[in-house]
């Protein structure tokens, strides 16, 4: 028989990949990074925050960043895509659940990311109002290989954990 209360524990994963080209800014994660190409795409093209939202939406079976944020609504052209990640972190609020963790990975050759990796895990946890512990932000490339390698787009990976918010008290251990 059909149980129609909701999983303690929801996990979701999220892909979205986005062209380089000349004339736009690269914004990953939120932060502006120097950069000869950017994104290209219908927002500010945020393959990262596309990924991790797309995530967010999995877990709770809630479609796609696509479903939520169309790129043929012109109010969307443009935005910043850290708005569009607060709006899908009220979305999990309202359905009683909390993001415990966020891991995300994104794939280009270049330009080498480290150095704002920090600023991007700030960026989104702040979105979502969580801890900068909460969520992981990895970068690598694939040698040379594919379209990543070849410097012809960014993609970006996520899987995202909510639990329902009588399931949250017990995610952290006690120290005794």
């Amino acid at each position: 028989m059909y149980n129609n209360s909701k999983p303690p524990v929801r996990i979701g994963t999220g892909y979205d990949v986005h062209r380089l080209v000349p004339g736009r800014r690269l914004i990953l994660g939120g932060v502006d990074i120097p950069y000869e190409k950017g994104l290209e795409g219908h927002s500010d093209a945020d393959v990262l925050v596309h990924a991790v939202i797309d995530a967010i939406f999995g877990s709770l079976a809630l479609g796609d960043l696509g479903q939520h944020f169309p790129d043929d609504d012109d109010s969307y052209k443009g935005i910043s895509s850290i708005e569009l990640l607060r709006r899908a972190g009220g979305l999990v609020r309202m359905e009683g659940y909390r993001i415990m963790n966020i891991d995300s990975q994104v794939v280009c050759q270049s330009p080498k990311l480290a150095p704002h990796i920090y600023r991007m895990r700030t960026n989104i946890a702040d979105a979502l109002m969580l801890s900068v512990s909460q969520v992981s932000v990895k970068a690598t490339t694939e040698e040379g290989l594919g379209f990543t390698g070849s410097g012809e787009g960014i993609a970006a990976h996520a899987a995202v954990c909510v639990m329902t918010g009588d399931m949250a008290q017990f995610s952290s251990p006690t120290i005794v």
